[in-house]
């Protein structure tokens, strides 16, 4: 996402869930559409997070992703993003700790990623609309 291609409305956002748990896949989904997101991608992992990201198709404004996953877990998918030079927003999720959400925050922004900030599940709607309020204002 660049300065001249920022959504400048929520059905405009593009954006990509990346959580190894169908339900918050299923339940940030449908959040996301009830805000007006209608561009939601899905992955089921880590890896295919990763591959997603990498595919160059349709890159997404918004990577909403989970921490603790199996096999790539949210860390590795963050240095992933890095590493391809991803300049979308990124909202961290976890159902653990608040310290392990601010580690995986910094580290975030160790790697220059935009973190628009943290979740913890489960997730609100309003939490979600809060955080998805500052793509516009990037």
């Amino acid at each position: 996402m660049t300065a001249t291609s920022t959504p400048t409305t929520l059905a405009a956002l593009h954006v990509l869930l990346v959580d190894d748990d169908p339900f918050m896949l299923e339940l940030l989904g449908s959040m996301l559409n009830k805000l007006g997101v209608t561009r939601v991608s899905q992955a089921a992992d880590g890896e295919r997070g990763v591959a997603a990201l990498a595919s160059g198709r349709g890159m997404p404004d918004v990577v909403i992703c989970d921490i603790h996953m199996p096999g790539k877990d949210g860390f590795q998918v963050m240095e992933a993003m890095a590493a391809g030079g991803y300049k979308g927003a990124v909202v961290l999720l976890s159902g653990m700790d608040a310290r392990t959400l601010n580690s995986a925050a910094l580290m975030a922004r160790f790697h220059h990623l935009n973190v628009l900030g943290v979740m913890t599940k489960p997730v609100s709607r309003a939490a979600l609309a809060d955080l998805l309020a500052r793509v516009r204002s990037l």
